[in-house]
């Protein structure tokens, strides 16, 4: 039993990671840095077919975990077909 739990576990964890979840649908992409807002961690979102918007996702994804308003990127990485985001994820009242 606890080799099928581990076996479901890898399998979700192996999902699309750059379709947005329900949480991260009501984040913001700020264009700059907000001034008013907590940090709250910084997060990394990848894409290995090369597509900016879906490591975007990946990192909006993360940051809702952390319960985050929003994210603000800090560097785009561009390598061969990976695409790496590296932002920090913000808290605003």
């Amino acid at each position: 039993m606890k080799y099928l739990v581990l076996i479901v576990f890898i399998i979700s964890c192996a999902g699309p990671s750059g379709k947005l979840t329900e949480k991260a649908k009501k984040l913001e992409v700020f264009s700059t840095r907000p001034a008013k807002c907590r940090v709250i961690d910084k997060v990394i979102g990848t894409d290995k077919n090369g597509t900016s918007e879906l490591a975007v996702n990946h990192a909006l994804n993360q940051a809702a975990d952390l319960g985050a308003s929003g994210i603000f990127i800090t560097e785009e990485i561009p390598n061969g077909k990976n695409r790496t985001v590296h932002a920090i994820a913000y808290e605003c009242n």
